[in-house]
């Protein structure tokens, strides 16, 4: 089984995965609602994203723009990224919410040797989770 984080857009699917790209690398597939069958049925929305895909190395995230009367603010979900160290995690936290909305600052938890929270320029909601190494829980006991 496979789990695949899928998030939904009002029109800007393809400058949000570009940008995820660009920050996150991977390989990036999109079609656009004038290259499938559906191209007649909404011409005006032809330019718009059906499927975007990237795909890195172990993971991948899905997304699409949702036809127009469709869309709804992601809410309920957020998009978590995990990490080896706290400063790979920090450079993806500072990289990922420029002009986005920080809701939960960059630091260290008890949980985590460094965690954030923010909801990206796009809308999207976003953890950003450093592992805990053995050492890392030993200090916490």
């Amino acid at each position: 089984m496979k789990l695949i984080t899928y998030l939904n857009f009002d029109g800007n699917c393809r400058p949000a995965f570009e940008f995820y790209q660009t920050i996150l690398g991977g390989e990036l597939i999109m079609m656009a609602y004038g290259d499938t069958p559906m191209a007649g049925d909404m011409p005006e929305h032809n330019d718009k994203i059906a499927h975007a895909c990237l795909i890195g190395d172990g993971w991948q995230v899905m997304g699409s723009d949702c036809p127009p009367d469709y869309f709804n603010k992601m809410q309920g979900m957020t998009a978590s990224l995990h990490f080896d160290t706290a400063a790979q995690a920090k450079a993806i936290f500072d990289r990922l919410s420029v002009d986005g909305v920080v809701t939960m600052p960059f630091d260290k938890t008890f949980w985590s040797p460094g965690y954030g929270m923010f909801v990206d320029k796009f809308g999207t909601p976003w953890m950003i989770n450093t592992e805990m190494s053995s050492d890392d829980m030993a200090s916490c006991a």
